[in-house]
């Protein structure tokens, strides 16, 4: 078509676009997820260069989330620090400065230390977010048209690792396995789904139970059946009998069928 059509300059038919709609459907199921979007998205275009493909739209989100994951590494190692400065030198920041400075120093302390579940969560998301990136750029699969859902994951993350902190004990899991505030943040923030899955079963917990009406099935009819008369020499041949259990009324009921001779 492009070699009869196309050079020549001869406009397509209806037919011809139909032809090329169907031929692309059945490409994009045979190839999904991997779509035309996605190709150009990660098309490496300089050869030459061994960063080529970072100069893509997938390359420019992996360089973004470069710069959230090492933005939010340092907040997290300079609340660390601070932490530590504040906990070792606290009896003699007391002592020394006015309590004007020490109350403020106190209050960022508090502020950090309820921060730092929420940095760890956006921290397991932007893990989470590479980490797909890196498989979306490998497999060619990218669309840049998910960018908003990749930046509404990393608001969840955020949010769900300080959430999930308030909602579970941190002293421990139900395996009596000991967890951090920290380790349990990246956590719900690596896996959003943990969060939810928590909420549920709070929800199912507080939820009142639901009354189950147990419906009791009558008793089977038996109807007598006529059989037939047996010649001098045959043997009588018993029925196939089924049995059907109902779990609401615990009743057996007993289907017979008659062989006919």
């Amino acid at each position: 078509m492009w070699e009869i059509k196309i050079t020549n300059r001869e406009m397509l038919a209806d037919n011809d676009i139909a032809y090329l709609q169907h031929c692309y459907q059945i490409l994009s199921i045979q190839l999904a997820p991997t779509t035309a979007i996605s190709l150009r998205a990660t098309e490496n275009k300089q050869t030459n260069s061994r960063l080529s493909h970072m100069n893509t739209d997938a390359g420019r989100h992996v360089r973004n989330m470069w710069v959230w994951s090492f933005a939010i590494l340092t907040i997290i190692v300079g609340i660390n620090i601070y932490q530590y400065m504040f906990e070792m030198d606290a009896p003699q920041m007391a002592a020394q400065v006015d309590i004007t400075t020490f109350n403020i120093a106190t209050y960022i302390y508090t502020f950090i230390i309820n921060l730092i579940p929420f940095m760890y969560g956006a921290f397991g998301a932007c893990i989470f977010i590479l980490r797909r990136a890196e498989e979306q750029m490998r497999e060619r699969t990218f669309d840049p048209r998910r960018l908003p859902e990749y930046r509404n994951r990393l608001v969840l993350g955020t949010l769900s690792g300080g959430i999930i902190v308030l909602l579970y004990s941190s002293g421990g899991s139900e395996a009596d396995i000991k967890i951090t505030e920290a380790a349990l943040g990246f956590i719900g923030g690596y896996s959003i789904d943990l969060l939810f899955s928590l909420l549920d079963r709070i929800v199912n917990t507080l939820k009142p139970a639901e009354k189950v009406t147990r419906i009791t099935s009558p008793p089977p009819i038996i109807s007598n059946i006529n059989r037939p008369s047996l010649k001098k020499g045959d043997k009588e041949s018993s029925p196939q009998l089924v049995s059907v259990m109902n779990k609401e009324s615990d009743s057996m009921v007993e289907k017979g069928t008659l062989n006919k001779p």
